[in-house]
């Protein structure tokens, strides 16, 4: 029986096994022919239940690509394909025999009733034969899925590494995703969620590509695709024989964004304010702006190691499992 952690988010999906292997790749996917000319090195062209071919992630590129866009993660429409592209990547799957997996995941605090229900539903039980255009197969079987809302998995998390410290105030956790950022204030006396506190924000990274995307494009005169702006948000990037994006495009949006989050969180907790003795900023948005936050409760945050804030949730998930199986 075997472990994985999936946490399918809108911009990337990431994944952590037992051992602690963790791995991201971007939400998105693409039908592709089941044919690898070799030309750019040996990529994973696969399929489902012997269903078309597609490819997923950083391969995923062009004008057909599908990604998940509703609150149902696991339940989107175009969620299967990532997941099946989770359970390759991990390599838990074995060649000559079925895999049994436990699946931890989760979702929004907001739309996580209804999705556990549908999620339940549709996966556990689930039998999934994934093969590769080189004729590789892998076979597997969900054999439970346990879930958990995001920011209790991060909260999870935070408590089994000790960063979490039982005390009088509030804990606030701030998972800055792509399409969302996710506040999840906890009782830290009790190590309860505080619901009436906790919130979606409806701003996050995806509006930092966007708006790198607007002005490349007012400079430039050509469009550029999503997945391009996301990749020059720390770095220049080449694009049409020209140096696009970097900091000097980006830093004024991120800093346009945290003060967004910033501003709803003051205009959400107004005098709960004063209890926050612990701001613990994670997901992938927490790497770029995680520090602008501190502004909320100066003097009380808390750091994540940098190789888990984009993690965090997802090593929550699979702690939930661990200890629920």
């Amino acid at each position: 029986m075997a472990i994985l952690g999936v946490d399918l988010g809108y911009g990337d999906t990431k994944l952590v096994t037992e051992d602690n292997k963790k791995a991201k790749f971007p939400s998105r996917w693409m039908p592709a022919e089941s044919r690898n000319w070799g030309i750019g090195g040996n990529i994973p062209i696969i399929s489902i239940n012997d269903g078309e071919t597609f490819v997923f992630g950083e391969d995923a590129t062009g004008t057909n690509l599908r990604e998940p866009q509703g609150d149902g993660r696991l339940t989107d429409p175009n969620a299967m394909q990532l997941l099946a592209g989770a359970l390759w990547k991990s390599g838990i799957g074995k060649a000559a025999q079925k895999t049994d997996v436990i699946l931890a995941s989760g979702t929004q605090l907001t739309s996580f009733d209804k999705e556990i229900v549908a999620a339940n539903e549709l996966l556990e039980g689930k039998d999934l034969k994934i093969k590769s255009a080189d004729g590789k197969e892998q076979k597997f079987h969900i054999s439970k899925l346990i879930m958990r809302p995001q920011g209790v998995g991060a909260a999870i998390y935070l408590l089994n590494q000790g960063l979490l410290k039982k005390q009088y105030g509030n804990g606030v956790v701030i998972d800055i995703g792509f399409k969302t950022t996710d506040v999840l204030t906890l009782n830290l006396k009790n190590l309860e969620p505080i619901v009436e506190q906790s919130f979606s924000i409806q701003a996050g990274i995806g509006d930092v590509v966007s708006g790198i995307s607007k002005a490349i494009g007012k400079e430039t005169g050509f469009i550029v695709p999503a997945d391009v702006a996301r990749d020059s948000i720390g770095k220049k990037v080449t694009f049409k024989q020209s140096k696009i994006g970097g900091p000097e495009v980006s830093e004024p949006l991120l800093a346009e964004l945290a003060q967004k989050i910033i501003d709803e969180m003051r205009e959400n907790l107004r005098e709960d304010l004063d209890r926050i003795t612990e701001l613990i900023p994670v997901g992938g948005g927490s790497v770029l702006i995680g520090d602008k936050l501190e502004d909320i409760a100066p003097g009380h945050m808390i750091k994540v190691p940098p190789e888990d804030m984009q993690f965090a949730n997802v090593l929550g998930y699979n702690i939930a499992a661990s200890e629920n199986h």
